[in-house]
């Protein structure tokens, strides 16, 4: 086999992409301009200027309410929490549109969706950093099931807590299926 002796051409080193925006810092910094007090600062569009994402089109002349002003970076958190309140709480989707609407003055559904999203990221970046915590808690909770249970002289559901209890605490393993049959 014979080798070439031509030369390879130098590689082209590419610039890294600018990474994307966090979803969060998005939403924080969704607000034109705040004041001292962090209260966002309403700019008003430049009509001389053409339509674009920067300059939405004017409102219907019969219509003299402004828009309502962007969240400040409180507000946006408030609003997260909000949302996990929701989610936790299992409140179906309609209902938390609603919600959203009387308590935030939302009513774009995307809007609320992508404060549902980032608090259910939220959720499970807490779940997964403060594991140990949410162990102790189920592991209380469980606990006082199972004391209730013996009380009552639910013995089997006792066993079935305690059993529950060592598999989160790492003492028991969960049970195995049997292997299907051939």
């Amino acid at each position: 086999m014979a080798r070439s002796t031509a030369t390879h051409a130098p590689k082209i080193q590419r610039t890294p992409e600018p990474a994307p925006l966090d979803p969060v810092e998005e939403l924080r910094s969704a607000a034109s301009g705040e004041d001292d007090n962090g209260q966002p600062i309403y700019e008003p569009t430049d009509p001389a200027r053409p339509i674009g994402h920067a300059n939405p089109p004017r409102r219907a002349r019969g219509k003299k309410a402004q828009p309502p002003p962007r969240p400040s970076r409180l507000e946006v958190e408030r609003r997260i929490a909000e949302s996990q309140l929701w989610i936790a709480q299992r409140i179906p989707l309609v209902l938390i549109f609603e919600k959203a609407r009387e308590s935030w003055g939302v009513t774009n559904t995307q809007t609320i969706n992508r404060y549902l999203n980032l608090a259910r990221e939220r959720m499970v970046e807490e779940l997964i950093s403060d594991r140990r915590r949410h162990q102790a808690e189920q592991i209380f909770a469980i606990n006082e099931c199972a004391r209730r249970a013996m009380d009552a002289e639910q013995f089997s559901a006792a066993v079935g807590a305690f059993r529950v209890i060592a598999e989160i605490g790492g003492l028991l393993r969960a049970p195995l299926k049997a292997p299907e049959p051939r």
